[in-house]
Formats: structure tokens, sequence, C-alpha cells
């Protein structure tokens, strides 16, 4: 029962900020994240998780029986960024859920750098980058901060959001036992490492063709007023990067599905930039599907026999409709 668990997010936000926690917890702990496109823990990984004395839940937003499962046997800690309750009896280290602004805290690893009073280093900055790429020259205050990172090291602001997307590529094509390796490993990398890394580049390759057919693809996108909806039937896990692009270059609210990735569920992700996707998140789930993110984007896992009528519901609040 000595041994800790950090259950940490699959991208580079989630790598970033289990190894800055790593760093600064004592004695032998194991790195894990869930199935790569699931927002909680099946019966099996709980079980499996159960020898644990401390666990630490990292930059994912699981149900809350999830965590309460686990807190029966193992003190549990979450650090976290999202949208979220605070949970009673569990030490809930996440300002958003107790009522700070998300502009203050656009990454999990500005939470842990704030808790460890840690420097504004490469992992710290790697994880605002990452949850955020160029939107985050909209927070001032961040975009300072990343600025002045750049400056003092002579990086260029493009090659820290090629690095976060060579860090991603690893989960993108459902590598899970690398990403399961990588705080520990990236801790010791310094950013010309990660740029220079053959298997990532590759990887990148692979992922970039992939997404440039979907987003350059006039005819995929089905408009319903100010909505994108897009369907694709893809075996990366690649829908928020879709998503995220199809929503800069249109600058409309857009919902993607991908009916590929899993065999008995998909995959729905929701983006806006003028609607507070807040109360989304618990209306998708009120449908009995399993649902997470922030104020402008939304990550949602469905049963394959409720997708349609899930992303009519959602084009709905988007159109301003409430249910």
């Amino acid at each position: 029962m000595g041994e800790k668990l950090i259950i940490h997010h699959w991208d580079t936000d989630g790598i970033c900020s289990a190894s800055i926690l790593l760093k600064n917890l004592n004695g032998e702990t194991k790195t894990v994240i869930p199935k790569i496109g699931n927002y909680f823990l099946t019966d099996e990984e709980i079980d499996r998780y159960l020898e644990y004395g401390e666990i630490y839940i990292v930059d994912i937003a699981l149900p809350e029986d999830n965590i309460k499962q686990l807190a029966e046997h193992a003190r549990v800690t979450i650090f976290d960024h999202h949208m979220q309750e605070p949970i009673e009896n569990i030490n809930h280290i996440n300002p958003i859920a107790y009522g700070a602004a998300q502009e203050d805290f656009p990454s999990a690893t500005w939470v842990l750098k704030e808790y460890f009073n840690e420097d504004e280093g490469l992992l710290v900055i790697l994880g605002i980058v990452g949850d955020n790429e160029h939107k985050i020259k909209d927070n001032r205050r961040f975009y300072d901060i990343v600025q002045r990172f750049c400056r003092n090291y002579s990086i260029d602001f493009d090659d820290l959001v090629k690095a976060t997307y060579l860090i991603d590529s690893n989960y993108k094509l459902g590598k899970k036992e690398d990403v399961e390796r990588l705080p520990l490993i990236i801790r010791d990398m310094n950013l010309e490492d990660i740029l220079t890394n053959r298997e990532w580049n590759k990887n990148l390759e692979i992922l970039e063709k992939e997404i440039g057919k979907i987003v350059n693809d006039k005819n995929l996108g089905e408009k319903r007023g100010n909505v994108i909806v897009v369907d694709v039937d893809i075996p990366y896990n690649i829908i928020s990067t879709v998503t995220r692009r199809i929503a800069w270059n249109t600058n409309r609210d857009v919902v993607v599905v991908n009916r590929g990735f899993f065999e008995d569920r998909d995959q729905i992700y929701v983006r806006s930039s003028r609607i507070n996707l807040t109360n989304l998140i618990d209306e998708v789930k009120r449908l009995g599907c399993n649902a997470g993110g922030k104020k402008s984007v939304v990550g949602i896992i469905t049963s394959k026999k409720k997708t349609d009528e899930v992303i009519d519901r959602i084009v709905e609040f988007l159109e301003g409709k409430r249910w």
C-alpha cells in the first residue's frame, strides 16, 4: 500500500502535469492513463488500482463515482483545471471548482506550478501551450508569460506549438503504453530533444495527413444555422484537433463526431467561442453520456444508439434552445 499512483490525461498538459507531480512526490510512483478516449475508469481498472495507498488524479475529470470508489481504499488527491464540483473528503486542488476564472488557470501545469511553487519552466509552458495553442494570445497575462519564456531561452512560439503536437502524437495514434511512460521521460528532455524525436515526427506526418483530409474537405461539414457538424469514421483520436482547426478556420461553433474510434461507442467534441458550454456538460450527462470540459470545449462519449439524438440536442443548445 506504500506505492503511489498517478492517473493522468493523455495529452501534453496531462503528461507534463504528471511529470511535475512526479518530481514533487517521494517514493515509488506509477503513472497510468485510462483507455485512450475514455473519460472514466472501467471496473477492471478500478480493481487494479485498489492496491495503491495514494492516488493522484491529474488533468482528467473522472466521474464522481469512480473517485469515490478509489477513495474507499486510498487517499485521493485531484489536480485539475476543468469544470468540476468539489467532492467531499477528497483533496481537490482545482481553483476552478472553487470559483476561480478559467482564464487564470489555462492549464493543469499552472495549477501544479502554483501549488508546488515551481518555476515557469518548460513543462509548465508546454502545458499552457498544449491546451490553448495560438488562442493563448487572447489571454494577455499568460501570453506575456509564454513570450518571456521564449525570450529567455531564445525559443520561437511556433516551436512550442509543434512540440505539443509531437507529444500528443502518441495518444492520437493510440500508443497507451508510450503515453504512460512519458511523464518520467519528458522531465529530462529539453525542447530540442522533443522537436528532433524521430518517432514522434513520423507519428506527426501520419496524423497531419489524416487531419488535413478532414479539415480541407469542404463537403464534409453540414451547416445547421451557425453550427457546423462534421461526421467522420476514423481509427485515430484526432477529434479535438479537427474540431479546433475547423472552428478557427470558420469562426463558427463546431460539433465533430467520430464513429470509428470505439467499437461500441462514439466520440463527440464541441467547441464554441461565443457560448459558455458549462451547462452543456450537465445536460448531456443527463442523457446518459460521459462528458467533461471547459467553457469553450466539451468532450463526450455516447452509446452508438444515442449518437444522433445527442448531436441534435447539442445543436439545439448551441442555437439557444434549452431542453
